[in-house]
């Protein structure tokens, strides 16, 4: 239903590391990486080539943000814990 997107959108959240700038810088990155397939097809570039391009940077953002310090995440310190009404 997303064309193979969604493993774009699983990086994305990656990348952005739970702040919302990031995930807009991340969005125009990933959505010019898309606009950048139809600039090169006029130059003669294989059009297999071009349609890989996004997922090679996907591949590329999870393996730069794999290295990253796991102590920087920020993420919420409840993540993954259920929520029950009334207790804290």
């Amino acid at each position: 239903m997303t064309a193979g997107r969604g493993w774009i959108v699983i990086a994305l959240t990656i990348f952005a590391l739970w702040n919302p700038m990031r995930a807009i810088v991340g969005a125009f990155l990933f959505g010019g990486i898309f606009v950048l397939q139809y600039l090169l097809q006029p130059l003669g570039i294989s059009p297999n080539f071009l349609a890989m391009l996004p997922y090679l940077a996907t591949l590329l953002v999870l393996l730069v943000g794999g290295l990253r310090d796991r102590r920087r995440l920020n993420a919420p310190a409840m993540l993954g814990e259920p929520y029950r009404r009334g207790e804290r």
